[in-house]
């Protein structure tokens, strides 16, 4: 009998007639079940746990969702607010309808229409539902074809640009170029005062590199893995990019991993920054 502070369990007793080498016999077994109150107990703390940890996630994606929401407004509204300004001057005052007036109308325009197309863009990448049209095409062409985009850059020697030579790859042209074009935005944008970007495009074994260089600030190892993420900022200050929508690199990331190609940033505090990407060169076929 158990003690009176001792748990009290409950038995499972079993008797079965059995013949062992032609003799009969008696099979009784008596065994103790392990109480449920423990087994509850540890269902109930994992539980916790887990919805605990729930609990942190949602609240996590509902601060990025309140973040995401307070830049897109802030992108939104900065154009918008220029658009109507310029407008009502062109409208009110004599004289003020000039093509540079315009012309901050129409830049301002295509603003809007860049952020819109990006938001699309990364919402059909992180949805799955953009596919890649391969085809083998010269990339060192289309990288030169980026820069036909830059010619003030191009006018003031604001950067280098070096091939060690012509590589072919199969990839989607167009999403590729919007990955050069979102790297060289995002170096224009944190470049130093000497307003230098580098491109660089280097044959290594079966596989051709990018790499894009800023003479910025740099970023410290811990930010790193986060400036992929949409509108992350190293100094977390949100100021309004010379060109782009604070959604370039998380496009760039989606693309390249679309194409399973690797990736990576380099950089050190005070050095700048070097952004780069592989893909496998294509052959071209002898004739």
């Amino acid at each position: 009998m158990p003690s009176h502070g001792q748990e009290r369990g409950e038995s499972v007793i079993s008797i079965d007639l059995v013949t062992v080498e032609g003799i009969d016999g008696m099979l009784f077994v008596n065994t103790q079940l392990t109480p449920v109150d423990a087994t509850v107990n540890t269902l109930r703390a994992e539980l916790s746990d887990v919805l605990n940890a729930t609990a942190l996630e949602l609240n996590k994606n509902e601060n990025l969702r309140r973040e995401l929401i307070a830049n897109v407004s802030h992108d939104l509204r900065t154009p918008l607010t220029m658009i109507i300004a310029y407008a009502e001057v062109m409208r009110d005052l004599p004289g003020e309808n000039t093509p540079e007036n315009v012309q901050v109308v129409i830049d301002e325009a295509e603003r809007l229409t860049n952020l819109v197309n990006d938001m699309l863009d990364i919402s059909k990448l992180q949805a799955g539902v953009m596919v890649k049209n391969a085809e083998v095409y010269n990339l060192t062409q289309s990288i030169q074809s980026v820069f036909e985009r830059y010619n003030k850059l191009k006018e003031q020697d604001g950067y280098t640009i070096e091939f060690d030579r012509e590589a072919q790859v199969e990839a989607d042209e167009y999403k590729i170029f919007q990955v050069i074009y979102n790297l060289i935005n995002n170096a224009i944008n944190y470049t130093g005062k000497n307003k230098t970007v580098w491109v660089r495009q280097k044959v290594i074994g079966e596989k051709v590199r990018i790499e894009v260089t800023d003479s910025g600030e740099g970023i410290a190892p811990e930010a790193l893995p986060y400036v992929w993420e949409r509108y992350y900022k190293v100094d977390k200050t949100h100021k309004r990019a010379v060109m782009g929508t604070g959604l370039g690199l998380s496009i760039v990331k989606n693309i390249l991993e679309l194409h399973n190609a690797d990736y990576g940033v380099e950089s050190e505090v005070g050095q700048g920054s070097t952004f780069w990407f592989e893909l496998e060169i294509q052959k071209e076929e002898s004739e």
